[in-house]
C-alpha cells in the first residue's frame, strides 16, 4: 500500500483500519456505509479515520470500496470457539450402514454389493 492515513503511525500500534491515499478516489461510499461513523473527510474529500476506536470491524467499508484503498485489521486475535457438547451418542460405522442399507437397497444395492475383491 502506498501512503497510509494511520493516527498511529507506529507498526506495532496501528489501527484497525487504514486508507490508501494513493488509492482512494475520495468517492465516499466507505463514509456513507460505515455503521460506526468512523470516517471523515478532510479537506480534499478523502476519507480519515477519525474514531479508529469506535471501529467495530464489520468489514463493511473494505468489501464495499471501488478502489481497495481500504484495509480492515484485527485488533486482537478472536477467540476459538468450544466445540458443542452433543447430547446423541456418536455414531459407529455400523451405525451408518445400518440407516443407509435401504437407501441403497431402494436404488438397487450398493455399487459393489456382490463383487470380490
Amino acid at each position: 500500500m502506498d501512503p497510509v492515513e494511520d493516527p498511529a503511525g507506529d507498526d506495532a500500534d496501528r489501527g484497525p483500519v487504514a486508507v490508501d491515499l494513493g488509492l482512494c478516489k475520495a468517492c465516499g461510499i466507505c463514509i456513507e456505509l460505515c455503521p460506526d461513523s468512523v470516517f471523515d473527510r478532510d479537506q480534499f474529500g478523502q476519507p480519515v479515520v477519525a474514531r479508529p476506536d469506535d471501529c467495530s470491524q464489520c468489514l463493511i467499508c473494505e468489501l464495499h470500496c471501488p478502489d481497495f484503498a481500504i484495509e480492515v485489521r484485527r485488533r486482537r486475535p478472536r477467540a476459538k470457539a468450544e466445540p458443542a457438547e452433543a447430547d446423541a451418542p456418536a455414531l459407529t460405522q455400523g451405525d451408518i450402514v445400518t440407516a443407509t442399507r435401504g437407501v441403497a437397497e431402494s436404488q438397487g444395492g450398493w455399487p459393489h454389493d456382490g463383487e470380490e475383491g
